[in-house]
């Protein structure tokens, strides 16, 4: 039976990272703009919980157009990368926002 079509679409914008070396773990939340400008942002856990209920496809845009974002098991944990992360390590990361330079 196929899948039916995802009710949502989001551009993931922005990416708040845990800091950890671990897969399951480099990404907190993810977030972006929708098309009425509302800003929504998610945990990890909530948004691979939407992916796999059908209701929701997240994407980076890329120089090559819209990439989505997949759920991969590690070890029994779940996490969120790009279906291409194998030949463009980081594509989710790099929408981190640039840590602040300089003092406080």
């Amino acid at each position: 039976m196929d899948k039916p079509r995802p009710y949502r679409r989001r551009a993931v914008t922005f990416v708040n990272r845990a800091y950890s070396k671990d897969p399951r773990e480099r990404v907190a939340t993810i977030g972006g703009v929708q098309a009425d400008r509302l800003h929504w942002k998610l945990s990890q856990d909530a948004a691979i919980k939407l992916i796999e209920a059908g209701s929701d496809e997240f994407y980076v845009v890329a120089s090559d157009g819209a990439v989505k974002l997949v759920v991969l098991t590690h070890g029994g944990e779940k996490y969120l990368q790009t279906e291409r992360e194998k030949t463009h390590p980081d594509d989710l990361l790099t929408l981190c926002p640039m840590p602040a330079r300089g003092g406080v």
